[in-house]
């Protein structure tokens, strides 16, 4: 399901419909033995699952989607798996195992060579930190995160140099 169908049925409500249709794609997947095909409609129905309030569900069907990611050798769908579980844990309070699903999602991310998707899971663990008071490692991130993004003008160029400078003075790599 893409972007466009996911906004559709939010703003139609109808949700219910769209785990429905996932889980028939889910399924169809599974018995033509199509790991990638299984591997997307378990990330999706996963966070359809979520914005329906089945979080048990939700992860159990993100934690699948990883495994079938493995399986298809797909690094940037994983990362969009593990990505999507840091959200929910982040959104039940389970700050620790947040911010390492994050840090893994945006190391796949890289590796896959999903830089758009790296960028923005390294602002969320920047905006992550920040919230905890974890300054220094928020403008890691936020550095990182400007070094991969796609399509940096010179805007972003002067923010990396910005923020590299406290960075550097802690020792902290960036």
């Amino acid at each position: 399901m893409n972007q466009m169908e996911l906004q559709r049925h939010v703003a139609d409500g109808t949700l219910a419909q769209a785990a429905e249709q996932l889980q028939n794609d889910f399924t169809t997947a599974q018995s033509n033995h199509d790991a990638q095909k299984s591997a997307e409609a378990a990330n999706d129905l996963g966070i359809v699952l979520w914005m329906q309030g089945d979080n048990a569900a939700a992860r159990e069907y993100l934690n699948q989607a990883q495994q079938l990611f493995i399986q298809a050798n797909d690094a940037a769908g994983q990362g969009r798996a593990t990505g999507n579980l840091a959200q929910l844990e982040e959104r039940e309070g389970n700050g620790d195992a947040a911010s390492a699903l994050y840090m893994q999602a945006a190391d796949l991310l890289h590796e896959g060579g999903s830089f758009q998707d790296e960028y923005t899971t390294r602002k969320r663990l920047s905006k992550y930190y920040i919230t905890r008071g974890a300054t220094m490692m928020a403008l890691r991130e936020t550095v990182q995160a400007l070094r991969v993004k796609p399509n940096a003008n010179a805007w972003d160029k002067l923010q990396i140099w910005f923020f590299s400078i406290p960075l550097n003075l802690m020792g902290v790599k960036a």
